[in-house]
C-alpha cells in the first residue's frame, strides 16, 4: 500500500471518530439508564457494572422464599450443581440425566425440574440473578 493511500485512510478514520466517541457515549448513557430501570424494577439491590465480571449481586431473596421450593425434590442449589457439571463436561440429554443420578436425582425428576426451574425463573429476574449467584458458587 502506498503512502499516500495510507494518510488518505488515516485521514477518513480521524474525520470518523468524533462520531463514532459520539455514538459510544449514547450507547453508554443507554446502558446506565437501563440498569436504572432494572433496579427500580427488579429491586435489584447493589446491581452495578461490576456484576458483569461475575461480582455477586444481592439478590434479597429469603431461604425460606416459596419461589426457592423445590422442583420434584430438586432443590435450586442441586439443579446448580448439575446444570454446573453439565455444561462443564458438554453432556448430552442422556448424559445430563445420568449426571443427575450421580447427584441422587432421578431421570423424571430430573426432567421435571430441568423444564420447571427455567420456567419459574423465567419473568422472574430476582430469581434469575439468584441462580447465577449460585451457580457462580457451586
Amino acid at each position: 500500500m502506498g503512502l499516500f493511500k495510507q494518510m488518505k485512510d488515516l485521514r477518513n478514520v480521524a474525520a470518523q471518530a468524533p462520531g463514532m466517541v459520539a455514538q459510544a457515549q449514547q450507547t453508554a448513557a443507554a446502558a446506565q439508564a437501563y440498569a436504572a430501570q432494572a433496579q427500580a424494577a427488579y429491586g435489584m439491590n447493589g446491581y452495578s457494572a461490576a456484576n458483569a465480571f461475575g461480582a455477586p449481586v444481592a439478590t434479597g431473596i429469603a431461604a425460606d422464599d416459596p419461589r426457592l421450593a423445590p422442583i420434584a425434590g430438586v432443590d435450586l442449589v442441586t439443579y446448580a450443581r448439575i446444570s454446573k457439571a453439565a455444561s462443564q463436561e458438554g453432556l448430552t440429554a442422556d448424559g445430563v440425566a445420568a449426571r443427575a443420578q450421580s447427584f441422587g436425582v432421578s431421570a423424571d425428576a430430573w426432567q421435571e425440574a430441568s423444564a420447571g426451574w427455567p420456567a419459574r425463573m423465567r419473568g422472574d429476574m430476582q430469581l434469575a440473578v439468584h441462580f447465577g449467584n449460585v451457580f457462580g458458587q457451586v
